[in-house]
C-alpha cells in the first residue's frame, strides 16, 4: 500500500500584506479589564517526577483497574486460541507504561525484573485484594503476549476510549477539578478549575517512509518498507508540515499546582480526505463532540479554550450549553454591521470588528474608522437557554447611551437566506464573548496554552517523538496508555497533598 507523497516545502512568500482599507481604535479599558492590570503571576516550577514513581502511580490506580475489568476482552476456560497469560489489567497497565519506558522492548524489560512487578503485585493486592496478586506470574508479559493481546484491545477501543473518559472525569472531580460546588470566579474570570483546555496534535510513526515498495534507480534493487496506511502531510502552528497521525486532546488542571493536569477525552481524528478515511471527524467537528461529552458529565465547566480550528459554527453549540468559548480570531474577517443603534435623535452605526462590538466612523479624509466600545457587562440570561449579552456604552455628544447586544447565536442568525446559499449573519463568528485583546482574553489564551505542555509531554514520552505502532487504531491506544499514565499521577500526588 502506497501513500501520498511528501509535497516540497514551501518558501515563505514575499508578497506584502495589503494594507486594511479601515482602522481599527485603542482597545478600551472595561469590565474585561485594563492596559494597567497586572500580569498574572507565575505558578510554581514542576519538580522532576522519576519513572519508578510515575508507574507506582499508575500501578496503584483504582480506576485503570475497573475500566480494564469491564471493558477488555478475558479468554474464558475451555475456549479456542492462545491463552492470553495474564488479566486483562496487566496489558493496560502495559500500553500505559510504554509512555513511561519509551517501547515495548523496554516495558518488557522494565516489567520482568522484581523491582517493577513486585510494584505491580502492589498495586494489584491494593486495588483487587492479596488473593488476585497470588495468581500472577512470577514477571511479567513478554513482548510478544502484548502484541497478541493488542489486538483484542484493538477490537474493544472504542469501549475503552469511552469508559477510560468517564473514569478520568470521575477523577477529576477527585481531584477537585471541574465541580460545580468549588470556586468558580466570574464569566470573565473563571476559576481555572473549571476551565477546560483542547488541541490537536500531529504524532510521527515509527518511520517517514511513504511508500511501501522502493526501486533504487542506479541498482534496481527492489527494497519493502513499513509504512503507516493512516499517516499523511499535515500542518502545524507555524505553517510546519509534519508527516503522522492527528489526535487530540481535552484536559483541564488546577490553578498554581504543578502536576495536576487531567486529561478528559481523547481521540484520533480525520486528517485525509473523508472519502479515505470516512470513519472520522475532521478536528473541529471532534473538539465539538469530545467537549460536550465533557460538559454533559461535568456540568462545573465555566469555559472553554481552543485554538483557531474553531470557527464561528463550531462555537455555537457549545456556547448553547450554557459555556464561555474562547479562540483568537482568525486573521481576514472583515467588519460586518450589527445594527443601526436609534435613541431620541441619535443614530449610532455598530459594527463587529476584532471580536467585539465598534461603532463605525468617517473621519475628515473620508477613511472608515471602527472605535471599540467599552463593555459594562458580561450579561448571562436566562437557565435552561442561556444567552449571552454585551452592554456597550456608546458615548455621544448629546449623552452616552447603552446597547444590549446578543454575542451568542439567535434564532434570525440561523434563518437561512432565500436563496438557501448563506446565513444572515455569523454572530459567533465575528464577536467574542470574552474579545481576544483584552486581559481577560490574554488570561484564557495562557490557559489553552497548556494544551502546548500535553502534545510536548505526550512526545517527550516516546524516543524521537515517534509513536512506535502502526496505524491510527494503534496509535490511539498508546496515547490512551499515556493519558492514564498522566492522570494516574495527578491522582497520586492529590492524594498524597491532602
Amino acid at each position: 500500500m502506497t501513500s501520498e507523497p511528501k509535497p516540497p516545502a514551501k518558501t515563505p512568500s514575499s508578497k506584502p500584506k495589503r494594507a486594511k482599507p479601515y482602522t481599527i481604535g485603542p482597545i478600551p479599558d472595561d469590565v474585561f479589564g485594563s492596559a494597567a492590570d497586572k500580569p498574572e503571576p507565575r505558578g510554581p516550577q514542576a519538580p522532576h517526577i522519576t519513572p519508578d514513581r510515575r508507574f507506582a502511580a499508575l500501578a496503584h490506580n483504582q480506576q485503570l483497574y475497573q475500566v480494564a475489568t469491564t471493558v477488555l476482552p478475558d479468554k474464558p476456560d475451555g475456549s479456542s486460541g492462545r491463552p492470553p497469560g495474564f488479566p486483562p489489567y496487566v496489558y493496560l497497565l502495559f500500553a500505559a507504561s510504554i509512555s513511561i519506558f519509551g517501547s515495548a522492548r523496554s516495558t518488557q524489560a522494565h516489567l520482568q525484573r522484581p523491582l517493577y512487578w513486585d510494584i505491580v503485585r502492589e498495586g494489584v493486592t491494593a486495588c483487587l485484594g492479596t488473593e488476585e496478586a497470588g495468581r500472577l506470574a512470577d514477571v511479567g508479559p513478554t513482548s510478544s503476549q502484548w502484541y497478541y493481546y493488542r489486538h483484542k484491545m484493538l477490537d474493544t477501543l472504542p469501549g475503552l476510549r469511552e469508559a477510560s473518559r468517564d473514569a478520568w472525569i470521575a477523577q477529576a472531580f477527585d481531584v477537585g477539578l471541574l465541580s460545580a460546588d468549588g470556586p468558580r470566579g466570574t464569566w470573565i474570570r473563571p476559576h481555572r478549575s473549571q476551565v477546560i483546555h483542547g488541541d490537536g496534535t500531529v504524532m510521527k510513526p515509527p518511520t517517514d517512509q511513504t511508500e511501501a515498495v522502493t526501486v533504487d534507480q542506479e541498482t534496481g534493487e527492489i527494497r519493502n518498507h513499513y509504512i503507516d496506511p493512516d499517516a499523511s502531510i499535515q500542518t502545524e502552528g507555524g505553517d510546519r508540515q509534519v508527516y503522522g497521525n492527528k489526535f487530540i486532546t481535552i484536559a483541564t488542571r488546577l490553578a498554581s499546582t504543578p502536576h495536576s493536569r487531567m486529561i478528559l477525552n481523547l481521540d484520533a481524528v480525520r486528517h485525509r480526505s473523508k472519502q479515505l478515511d470516512p470513519e472520522k471527524l475532521d478536528e473541529a467537528a471532534a473538539a465539538v463532540k469530545m467537549t460536550t461529552e465533557v460538559l454533559a458529565a461535568a456540568p462545573g465547566v465555566k469555559a472553554v479554550t481552543y485554538d483557531t480550528a474553531l470557527r464561528g459554527v463550531h462555537r455555537a453549540p457549545l456556547i448553547r450549553q450554557g459555556v464561555v468559548v474562547f479562540t483568537r480570531q482568525h486573521d481576514g474577517i472583515r467588519p460586518h454591521e450589527i445594527v443601526e443603534f436609534s435613541e431620541g435623535k441619535c443614530t449610532h452605526s455598530l459594527y463587529a470588528a476584532a471580536g467585539r462590538v465598534c461603532e463605525r466612523r468617517i473621519t475628515v479624509d473620508g477613511n472608515t474608522h471602527y472605535a471599540p466600545l467599552p463593555v459594562r457587562e458580561l450579561e448571562v440570561r436566562g437557565k435552561e437557554k442561556i444567552r449571552f449579552y454585551h452592554l456597550v456604552e456608546i458615548p455621544c455628544p448629546r449623552g452616552g447611551h447603552v446597547a444590549r447586544i446578543r454575542v451568542d447565536e439567535t434564532q434570525e442568525d440561523r434563518e437561512i437566506e432565500a436563496s438557501g446559499q448563506a446565513k444572515k449573519f455569523n454572530r459567533t463568528e465575528h464577536l467574542r464573548q470574552v474579545p481576544p485583546e483584552t486581559p481577560a482574553g490574554r488570561r484564557l489564551l495562557g490557559f489553552r496554552q497548556d494544551s502546548e505542555s500535553t502534545n510536548s509531554r505526550l512526545d517527550q514520552a516516546f524516543p524521537h517523538g515517534r509513536l512506535p505502532a502502526y496505524g491510527s487504531k494503534a496509535g490511539l491506544l498508546l496515547v490512551i496508555g499515556f493519558a492514564w499514565a498522566q492522570n494516574a499521577l495527578t491522582h497520586a500526588l492529590h492524594r498524597l497533598r491532602k
